[in-house]
């Protein structure tokens, strides 16, 4: 603290202290400052009611993002401007002062505010600029007659440092001295007049209704709106956003090749905001829209290298984008992200973002696999685009870690929701106790779909900003979309549901029966049932040593012992229900598929025999379960081998057989046996298989569908290649017009063929009819329009719908419509000698199969009409899922309604900063209580309310506030209550801030530990462990990179600077202060009374 008596400085003597004991005296008061800060009048605005006061201003206002005001020079401009725009500008600047800051924003400001309008309608305050601009600080105050002894004491001044502030009179040390002789009274009002003299007015008494026009009526000063305009205001401000100019269109860009359709124009739009404002984007729209062709627009608009991420079957289509669409990529098959990688490391440069564009991003959910870790280095400090099926109704964690590709999660863009990480921790818990309750029986069916249906809205809430997600619905419902296709003569297409069909299997049923009852992985099976116990091994653990080998497992390999049982726990049934699916899908591929279960088990024991031991793949964990269902390749048995082998690390850990039952080696032998038997049976010498039923029907059903619609085209699809390999080669021989595309027949000829022959989006004077079938696995179920098809066959029994609906969108294209119809049909086995029975009951053979294939949903199905109903609501659901209209589309059609309308014009009006009160509003028929604000922090929305049940105000997302704040035209506005200050100060307190970190998971706390351990022991530089330790506290690392760290030892910590090195860090941290905060604007606010 400074100690004297001279001067006055704020630290003994408060400047606001002395002036308010000054003012009881005085009859007039003069002030020059450099700028009349309200909140200076607010602290001695009660002292101020019955004076004469005149207030020159030397300097002009603006208001910065932070919301803090600041003086400004203009010596630039200053004779340029006329006297009328100083004038105008002021106005300008203290209307968004009321506005725009905290200055008049509580119930004590407005009361001063009151005050000096009142005092401006009676002339006794006025308010001038200096005519240039003038830094000098002057107050003078004349006493009246009671204290100026006749003239003796005119008055006194004060001069110095402070400003007519909060902070020039109490807030911050100031130099300010005092001067109370005549002479000294005398000259500081010679200075003010020869100041006031030459000075602009701003406001007084005879420019009063100039003030009221340019500056009352445009603050939110006693300002009541009506319910209905304040929704509109919200609508406008979170749909009205603006186009970037200069954008190249794909039709722009391929000169003509493509379309401009308004959605895409739209998503390229989005997807540039996004990509700018929060590092990345997820584009979304459903199977057909082409997510391809606004991802290569906006890689040619940002104009960075890029690196393209895709399935192997997508390679060529990415290149021939790349080249149409005039954008530097380098395009990588999924499975070789480490040397995409290596490869970026190698070529990029100092301060370089690429754009990292991501194909079929939903396959990458899983953060503990080093192929994900290596994706999120990539990822890291560059710009992404994640291409992917429906999000929102994928599992929380899924989610998650496709946003942790671009967003760190205590540090994320989004403001939908105070803490990214935070909330979808909370959500995968929810969702995890959700499975177990739905598992357990705790919970219905229908409780837990709306449970579900909950947490994909919360999902859709938060993630909104950062995705671009439309449906086929959407373009119908969205006005201006539908007057563009209809412009363009495009019309989008719903599906047919899907036909049953069925073959007779005749003379071969009971060996078909047989066969199922053996291999189908039934857990309530028979002793004699094929068991697939070779892959289960930690099953047959003695009891005694089961902890032994825990140890010896945990010691020797990176594998956790209990997620190794999880995976062992689900593979068996994996391999039985897949072997199902190939003995239903073909001849021909249920005899490779028993061929390779035969060699490969035969291999297992020879192995046992020679080395004694049982061998694990190493390096992770092994595949959980999901993993199998979404693979891409056709040949589905050898990607599965090849998916264990990539498990490998450095050769293989074995299990000694000393640890293990006896009956192990009993159960893969027996297994091995049976195998055998049915090869034998279906397949040996004096097997009694003449025919194949089911291609012969399937032949005769395929003649009938041509004949009765020539023109429609058919695409035949089965998951496996072998499959179509084997009709295609025996329909080849009839006079058929086949073409067979599997992942093997990949090739530019080929591809060119199946254009010109199905392609309805194909240049004209190119097109052919050369093939009227097209007979392929789902390698051609992404990159390919095939809309001269108007039928789809699923050849095998059609286990996933989600693959249906891939299916489908290879027919059913955006760009042209060539039949009014799409069809679909479904194949199933039956048998004669049940036909007595058929319309009461499913034939046993065709129940037996269906719940061998698709579960336990099928074990209730009695009869036809039930299994046809069945797969109707399957497709029906995965339909609704994936075309369902959007959430908004109501509001955004309400809003293009209303443009140009007075009400809208008028709802544009509003100030920010608004608020109105009002009644008996009600959400899902309980009424609703409190505060909420509407806020915007760089081009984010925010929405947070404060209820009386409420200790601090929560965050809505935007579905929930959209809700609350929607009102009829008719709505009455009330004033706000007394409850209203309280609340809305919490609000408004709170509206822009982010609660503090939550408390690390184990994983990070442990990781947190062992690096401080390493740098205890001097095996990492001082740097190196501050910058580590500052990303993992922001949880900028991955799952992966977490049990890595937590798994090395003393020894290892070259592995920890090689896996996560100090690039890495960099560009994470990088990531991390460059989250642009933006500016903040509190838009408007209601009380729900």
């Amino acid at each position: 603290m400074i100690h004297q008596q001279s001067f006055i400085t704020n630290q003994e003597k408060l400047l606001g202290e002395i002036i308010n004991n000054i003012l009881p005296k005085t009859q007039a008061v003069d002030i020059l400052v450099g700028y009349f800060y309200y909140s200076g009048f607010q602290e001695i605005c009660e002292n101020l009611t019955d004076k004469k006061i005149r207030i020159l201003v030397g300097l002009e206002v603006e208001t910065k993002i932070s919301g803090v005001v600041q003086e400004i020079n203009k010596f630039d401009d200053e004779f340029s401007r006329s006297r009328g725009q100083i004038r105008e500008d002021y106005y300008s600047s203290f209307t968004k002062l009321f506005n725009e800051t905290n200055t008049f924003d509580n119930s004590k400001s407005l009361e001063s505010f009151k005050l000096f309008y009142s005092k401006i309608k009676d002339g006794s305050l006025e308010i001038k600029k200096t005519e240039k601009p003038c830094h000098a600080k002057l107050y003078i105050f004349e006493y009246n007659d009671m204290v100026n002894e006749q003239g003796e004491r005119p008055g006194t001044v004060i001069t110095g440092s402070s400003n007519l502030s909060y902070s020039g009179l109490k807030g911050r040390i100031e130099i300010n001295a005092r001067f109370n002789s005549v002479h000294e009274y005398q000259d500081a009002n010679v200075i003010f007049e020869q100041l006031w003299e030459n000075s602009i007015t701003i406001v007084d008494e005879n420019n009063l209704e100039e003030f009221e026009d340019k500056v009352i009526e445009h603050i939110w000063y006693e300002k009541l709106y009506s319910p209905y305009k304040m929704f509109i205001r919200v609508l406008y401000e979170y749909y009205d956003t603006p186009n970037e100019e200069n954008v190249l269109t794909p039709h722009d860009i391929t000169n003509g090749k493509f379309y401009n359709l308004k959605y895409q124009t739209d998503a390229v739009q989005m997807a540039l905001s996004a990509v700018e404002n929060h590092n990345g984007v997820i584009v979304a729209d459903v199977v057909g829209l082409g997510k391809s062709i606004i991802a290569s627009a906006v890689a040619r608009n940002l104009k960075k290298r890029a690196l393209v991420i895709c399935p192997p079957h997508l390679i060529p289509q990415w290149e021939e984008y790349r080249d149409e669409f005039g954008f530097t990529a380098t395009v990588f098959s999924s499975g070789k992200i480490e040397a995409a990688l290596a490869y970026y490391h190698n070529l990029v440069q100092d301060n370089e973002q690429y754009l990292i564009i991501v194909d079929e991003a939903h396959k990458y959910r899983n953060e503990y696999t080093q192929d994900y870790a290596n994706l999120h280095q990539l990822c890291s400090g560059n710009k992404v685009m994640l291409l992917t099926a429906t999000p929102f109704n994928n599992r929380p964690d899924d989610i998650y870690s496709m946003l942790k590709l671009f967003q760190v999660p205590t540090r994320s863009t989004l403001r939908t929701v105070d803490n990214l990480g935070f909330a979808f921790r909370e959500l995968i818990a929810i969702y995890k106790k959700l499975t177990k309750d739905q598992k357990d029986g705790n919970i219905s069916d229908e409780q837990a779909k709306e449970d579900a249906e909950e947490i994909a809205a919360r999902i859709r809430s938060i993630i909104s900003p950062l995705v671009i997600r439309r449906s086929r619905l959407d373009l119908e419902e969205i006005p201006e979309y539908k007057a563009d296709l209809k412009r363009q003569n495009i019309q989008p297409l719903i599906p047919e549901d899907p036909i049953l069909l069925e073959y007779d299997l005749g003379e071969l049923k009971t060996l078909y029966l047989e066969t199922l009852d053996m291999i189908s992985p039934d857990e309530g099976g028979d002793a004699n049932d094929f068991k697939a116990a070779r892959y289960m091994p930690i099953f047959y653990v003695h009891e005694s040593k089961r902890e032994s080998l825990k140890n010896f497992i945990e010691k020797k390999t990176d594998f956790e012992y209990n997620l190794m049982i999880g995976a062992q726990t689900n593979m068996p049934k994996l391999m039985r229900r897949l072997l199902v699916r190939r003995f239903e899908s073909s001849i021909a591929s249920f005899k490779q598929s028993l061929i390779y279960m035969i060699e490969s088990t035969e291999n297992l024991l020879y192995w046992m025999e020679v080395r004694k031991g049982i061998p694990i793949y190493k390096k992770g964990y092994l595949p959980a379960v999901e993993d199998f269902y979404d693979i891409s390749n056709d040949d589905e048995w050898v990607e599965i081998e090849d998916k264990l082998d990539s498990y490998r690390e450095k050769g293989f850990f074995e299990i000694p057989l000393s640890y293990i039952s006896a009956s192990y080696k009993k159960d893969i032998q027996e297994d091995l046996n049976k195998l055998k038997a049915i090869k034998q049976n279906w397949f040996g010498e004096n097997n009694i298989i003449t025919h194949d039923p089911k291609l012969e029907s399937f032949e005769k059903i395929l003649r009938e569908q041509l004949k009765k619609e020539p023109n429609r085209k058919i695409i035949v699809f089965t998951e496996f290649a072998d499959t179509a390999d084997y009709i295609a080669d025996k329909l080849k021989e009839t006079d058929l017009r086949i073409f067979k595309y599997t992942s093997s027949d990949a090739s530019a000829k080929n591809k060119e063929l199946i254009r010109s022959n199905f392609d309805a989006g194909y240049n004209e004077l190119n097109q052919r009819n050369d093939y009227d079938i097209l007979i392929a696995t789902d390698a051609i179920s992404e990159g390919y329009n095939l809309h001269r098809a108007g039928a789809i066959f699923n050849y095998d029994i059609p286990y996933n719908p989600t693959r249906v609906i891939q299916r489908i969108g290879r027919i059913n294209r955006i760009n042209k419509r060539v039949f009014d119809k799409l069809l679909v049909f479904n194949y199933f086995p039956t048998a004669v000698g049940e036909q007595d029975i058929r319309s009461k009951e499913i034939s046993t053979l065709k129940m037996t199969m269906i719940h061998a294939i698709m579960g336990e949903d099928t074990k209730a199905l009695t009869c036809e009409e039930e299994l046809q109903s069945f797969f109707s609501a399957r497709y029906r659901n995965e339909l609704q899922i994936t075309e369902q209209a959007s959430w908004d589309n109501k509001y955004r059609n309400l809003l293009n309604q209303l443009k140009g309308t007075d009400i809208y014009k008028e709802a544009l009006q509003i100030e920010h900063r608004s608020r109105t009160g009002r009644k008996n509003k009600k959400v899902k028929g309980e009424a609703v209580k409190g505060v909420v604000s509407f806020g915007k922090k760089g081009n984010d929305f925010i929405f947070k309310m404060m209820r009386p049940c409420d200790e601090k105000p929560i965050t809505l997302n935007i579905e929930q506030a959209f809700t609350l704040f929607e009102a009829d035209e008719e709505e009455q506005a009330f004033e706000v209550s007394k409850h209203f200050e309280k609340r809305y100060q919490e609000v408004k307190e709170g509206l822009f801030t982010s609660p503090s970190m939550q408390k690390n998971e184990k994983d990070r706390l442990d990781a947190l530990s062992k690096t401080k351990v390493f740098y205890n022991l001097k095996l990492i530089t001082f740097d190196y462990f501050k910058d580590l330790q500052h990303v993992i506290e922001a949880d900028g690392l991955t799952g992966f990179d977490y049990r890595f760290i937590n798994k090395l030892t003393e020894k290892d910590v070259d592995k920890l600077l090689q896996e996560i090195n100090q690039k890495y860090l960099n560009r994470i941290i990088g990531t991390i202060n460059n989250v642009d905060e933006g500016e903040e604007t509190l838009i408007l606010s209601e009380e729900f009374q």
